[in-house]
């Protein structure tokens, strides 16, 4: 179909709707989040649209697996402007986090399009850090990890692992979050204001739990079995909330991120890092990012680990 203008994508945007949620009844249907949620992420959804689409076989759809799929927004944009076959998976709100009794399979119904364009989404239910993903070794070409890892409280290792493993040879991750280090946070912290998250109502995984910078997240993800082609920032949120000076003092501040200098690029809101799965994966709890790292090797939730 071919990526549309930034204009014409958001006004579909609009046309998006949860119809049925088998997960969390109405909890994520339209309410005053979601809607900033879909006004907020619009440009950065659009510009992921554009990095799949260069990722698409010839010749056959590309299978995906989006993890952490909720509010569905961009399940349905994908079903709409690639050609991809998407398998959603996500945690249910309110839960405290552990292993799955029991992973199952939901259905989510996305409404989208002036003609009200009608998708079933096959959605996952399993906690992401903790679970052995429900799927073969293999089956994906693509696994999305879009805002997704720094809601984790436990182990991004094992998400990052189990992700490799279901990815075909050569096949691609693609990794977003928010940048800890960036000029929003610097500004607040000049300003003596926290940069912690507020505690969610949604549960646990609702709020930040650890973010990161572009560094760290080539090195974690490379200690998984990654080759790491790529890590790059971005400025892609289109709303933030003005401190009480003139706008255009701190629209300037902030454009400080956008000068082609390694510190200020390293400001910018956003990180996109690509990487293919290649060799074997890997759970590898490094004291880069773990305290007694010896617990995740030998506990619970690595009772069968697969280490390389």
């Amino acid at each position: 179909m071919g990526m549309p203008s930034f204009e014409e994508f958001h006004a579909y945007l609009k046309t998006v709707t949860l119809e049925t949620d088998e997960i969390d009844g109405e909890t994520l249907q339209e309410s005053q989040e979601v809607e900033s949620y879909r006004i907020n992420h619009s440009y950065r959804m659009w510009r992921s649209l554009q990095i799949i689409e260069e990722m698409i076989p010839a010749g056959r759809p590309l299978r995906v697996l989006e993890l952490g799929s909720a509010p569905y927004f961009f399940s349905a944009l994908m079903l709409h402007y690639l050609e991809c076959e998407v398998v959603g998976s996500n945690v249910q709100a309110q839960v405290w986090p552990s292993k799955s009794r029991e992973i199952h399979q939901a259905t989510v119904t996305l409404r989208h399009g002036p003609n009200d364009h009608i998708d079933q989404l096959p959605v996952y239910i399993f906690n992401f850090e903790l679970d052995d993903f429900p799927f073969e070794d293999r089956e994906f070409d693509l696994v999305l990890c879009m805002e997704v890892i720094e809601h984790l409280a436990y182990s991004p290792t094992h998400m990052l692992a189990e992700a490799h493993r279901v990815l075909k040879p050569g096949g691609k991750l693609l990794l977003t979050t928010p940048n800890a280090v960036d000029m929003h946070k610097t500004i607040r912290m000049i300003r003596n204001k926290p940069i912690a998250f507020e505690y969610s109502g949604y549960g646990i995984y609702g709020r930040h739990n650890r973010e990161f910078t572009g560094t760290e997240l080539a090195q974690l993800t490379a200690d998984c079995g990654y080759d790491v082609q790529q890590v790059h920032l971005e400025n892609v949120y289109r709303q933030f909330e003005y401190w009480p000076l003139p706008q255009f003092l701190y629209s300037l501040l902030l454009s400080l991120s956008r000068l082609p200098l390694s510190y200020f690029i390293n400001k910018r809101e956003y990180i996109i890092v690509i990487a293919t799965a290649t060799g074997h994966h890997a759970f590898n709890y490094t004291k880069n990012f773990y305290h007694f790292p010896e617990l995740y090797d030998n506990g619970p939730a690595k009772q069968a680990m697969r280490t390389v």
